[in-house]
């Protein structure tokens, strides 16, 4: 009885241990995931990071390219924010500190620019920024107990007055050295009297800033074939350049103040004939808009021209666009054909509502 007594007490026990250690083990495999593998839960989180953080995100790694010099590595920490160019990013971010006056030893600019450099996306003017020119030495004559010796390929010659200073000689003539006669030079002692002293170094001219940071780079009207006749397309397909004219993702367009239609570049890509990219489309329905870039990136305001009124209503086009794109053949046959848009005016033989276009804005500037 006694043996069976224990026997019981001892599973009793091992019963209670089991789930205690199960747990512990748990708590042990979070804790080696949490901490040993802190890679995974960033990479989680990082599209869901605010423009503070992001920028944060970006000093630090920064900081660490100054700290290491691994390239590899600092690429790969990029390629986590969900941008798709965070080089561009990176140099926005460079200018932008240029631009609150930031001091050029400030570690946080240094970094950034030091990464744009090496990234390929910085400007000559972010480098001069921080570059600052070392003056020139005074060139100061050290004096010495020993006399100076005469250059001896140096002669003494008559030198002119300035031409306000002219002195009229009298009649008694001026006695003149002849060549053979060489004044003996007198040895001096002492400091020099004149002492050499470089000009200043020209100070680097400030860029003139563009008046807007985008430009209308191109307006083109799709012809009547290219449209697929008068049945064709009513759509503006909208390209989005940097300055070195590369597609340029994020950018937000819109058409304010109405903002009825609201588009951010690289919600689609991909070539349209052969004057660039779509990346991203509009459809017009018997009416027309003016477009600009608002944002770049989403979330920061830029200033942007604003694009002529896109229209696929006939008499808001210009009668040289619908010439060009082979509607019509003259002035008089575009006037007679049209749709005024007023009853009982123009034939509306032309293509009404089925016009397309393609709109480019171009970068005046990195960001």
């Amino acid at each position: 009885m006694d043996k069976i007594q224990r026997l019981d007490r001892r599973l009793l026990i091992l019963f209670s241990i089991v789930p205690v250690a199960c747990l512990g083990a748990i708590i042990i495999g979070l804790a080696v995931g949490w901490f040993a593998l802190p890679g995974q839960s960033p990479s989680r989180q990082i599209s869901a990071m605010s423009p503070q953080e992001v920028e944060e995100f970006v000093k630090l790694v920064a900081a660490e390219y100054a700290a290491d010099g691994d390239l590899e590595k600092t690429q790969s920490r990029l390629q986590e924010l969900d941008m798709p160019r965070p080089a561009q990013y990176v140099a926005f971010l460079a200018d932008r500190y240029i631009q609150e006056g930031r001091p050029p030893e400030d570690p946080d600019l240094l970094n950034v620019i030091h990464l744009a450099d090496v990234l390929g996306s910085s400007t000559q003017n972010m480098i001069a920024y921080i570059t600052t020119p070392t003056p020139s030495p005074t060139a100061t004559a050290t004096p010495t107990d020993t006399p100076i010796p005469p250059t001896p390929t140096t002669r003494p010659t008559n030198t002119p007055l300035p031409p306000a200073e002219i002195i009229v000689p009298t009649d008694t003539p001026t006695p003149e050295l002849t060549p053979t006669e060489e004044p003996t030079a007198t040895p001096t002692l002492g400091p020099p009297t004149a002492t050499f002293t470089p000009a200043p170094p020209t100070p680097i001219p400030t860029p003139t800033q563009p008046p807007v940071d985008f430009r209308v780079a191109k307006v083109y009207m799709f012809t009547k074939q290219e449209n697929g006749g008068c049945l064709g397309a009513h759509n503006i397909y909208i390209d989005v350049l940097d300055v070195n004219g590369n597609p340029l993702l994020g950018a937000k367009i819109a058409d304010p103040p109405f903002n009825n239609f609201v588009r951010i570049s690289g919600e689609k890509n991909e070539p349209i004939l052969d004057l660039g990219n779509k990346l991203a489309e509009i459809d017009l329905y018997k009416g027309g808009t003016q477009l600009s870039v608002v944002e770049y990136p989403v979330g920061n305001p830029v200033t942007s021209e604003v694009s002529p009124k896109l229209s696929t209503n006939d008499w808001e086009i210009p009668i040289p666009w619908l010439i060009q794109g082979g509607y019509c053949a003259n002035e008089a046959e575009c006037r007679t054909r049209w749709n005024s848009g007023v009853a009982g005016v123009g034939q509306n033989t032309l293509c009404w509502g089925h016009y397309s276009y393609y709109l480019a804005f171009q970068a005046t500037h990195p960001f």
